[in-house]
């Protein structure tokens, strides 16, 4: 009793990661698309219409702070605003261009913090399938210092192969921890409808993605052509995960639809990016909106709202606003797509940015809505806690 009391305390003492930087995540999402557009045609920051630059800004800050915000969890409130600190610094100073070397400095050390407090944790995992979350995120970390240092030195061609195989990166931690949520939720499923999900993890396929993956970014210097088969590979298996979980048994489901969406986004972005290599690099940029708009953003705000809601005890299956949310962030992937086939490009480019910032403004009123249900939890943990006492004092008595 007296320790589950103590460790009531402390988690009053501690703020959940996922609440801070999805919000810091999801503002940031609803502008870095329209901002994009208007620096394109000279009334955003100048620095935004550099594509590498807007690269950046999407991978190492609106995708590594889902990640922070995901994978931290509670931590003591001054060391989470650290965090956020330099986060929000790194963005602010990269946007308005102000001194490199705070850009620099600011981006590092958000990398470095991170790095630290999650690579030991991650680290402990026995199976080596577990394990390679480790130094995968510790090479994003990595990566997110160096693209920095390297734009501020001005090779730019380098600065976009890295970005473009950073793309590479983040698409394997989306496959790694979106399957780790999609089975056990799919395999639930089945349970309550009395059956059973014989493929969950599916390990096999699970380690032919992550050095499938690997593969093709080492080799990637080395043979274009490689690393291309390998990604096209790593799409297929993607698929076939994806098909035998029998998503057709979850259509009542509408949370694990759309989170596999996302994932059959995943499956297609690689596909379409190692055909792109195989193609010497002709539609290079579509396939890598595949991955970052239609699987990113998908995912992203899929996980945005699940983790909200299961955090304040509320169900995503009933949450309608998720089948909103897909629908829009699928029609502003098509829409980004397409514009690279249509004349019309800069309409399309501007209609996509608009619905992803829509999709993100819905989610963060979904957000919004799980802060306001917080201080009702925290009265039952404050009631819990006062119950506890009374207890004690009278059997004390």
């Amino acid at each position: 009793m007296k320790n589950k009391w103590l460790s009531l305390i402390n988690l009053e003492t501690k703020a959940y990661a996922h609440q801070w930087f999805f919000l810091a995540a999801c503002g940031y999402a609803i502008l870095i698309m329209p901002l994009t557009m208007l620096a394109r045609h000279g009334y955003g920051p100048a620095i935004l219409a550099v594509p590498a630059n807007h690269a950046f800004e999407m991978l190492f800050g609106f995708a590594l702070a889902l990640i922070a915000g995901y994978l931290l969890g509670p931590m003591p409130r001054r060391q989470l605003a650290l965090f956020l600190f330099f986060w929000l610094l790194a963005r602010l100073t990269g946007l308005t261009n102000m001194a490199t070397w705070l850009v620099l400095a600011s981006n590092a050390v958000f990398a470095v913090l991170l790095a630290q407090q999650l690579l030991p944790r991650l680290w402990v995992a026995k199976k080596w399938r577990n394990r390679i979350l480790a130094p995968l995120l510790g090479l994003i970390c990595i990566l997110s210092i160096a693209v920095s240092l390297i734009s501020q030195s001005g090779h730019h061609e380098l600065t976009r192969y890295l970005l473009g195989e950073s793309v590479q990166l983040f698409a394997l931690l989306m496959l790694f921890m979106g399957g780790r949520m999609l089975a056990p939720a799919i395999a639930g499923e089945f349970y309550r409808q009395g059956m059973e999900l014989q493929a969950r993890v599916q390990p096999r396929v699970e380690a032919g993605l992550i050095v499938t993956i690997i593969a093709a970014v080492i080799l990637a210097p080395v043979s274009t052509s490689v690393s291309g088969i390998l990604l096209i590979t790593s799409g297929m298996l993607a698929a076939i995960r994806l098909f035998r979980w029998q998503l057709w048994h979850c259509l009542a489901r509408p949370d694990l639809i759309c989170l596999s969406i996302g994932y059959a986004w995943l499956a297609m972005g690689l596909i379409m990016l190692g055909s792109a290599k195989l193609d010497e690099h002709i539609h290079l940029g579509t396939a890598i909106h595949a991955i970052t708009v239609g699987a990113l953003g998908t995912l992203a705000c899929n996980v945005l709202v699940r983790v909200s809601l299961l955090h304040t005890r509320q169900y995503p299956s009933h949450i309608a606003h998720i089948l909103v949310i897909t629908v829009c962030m699928t029609v502003a992937a098509m829409l980004r797509i397409s514009a690279d086939f249509s004349v019309y490009r800069e309409i399309l480019l501007a209609a996509s940015a608009i619905v992803w910032s829509i999709s993100f403004f819905v989610v963060l009123v979904i957000l919004f809505s799980c802060l306001v249900r917080e201080p009702i939890r925290k009265t039952a943990v404050d009631t819990s806690l006062l119950s506890m006492k009374t207890s004690k004092h009278n059997a004390l008595r």
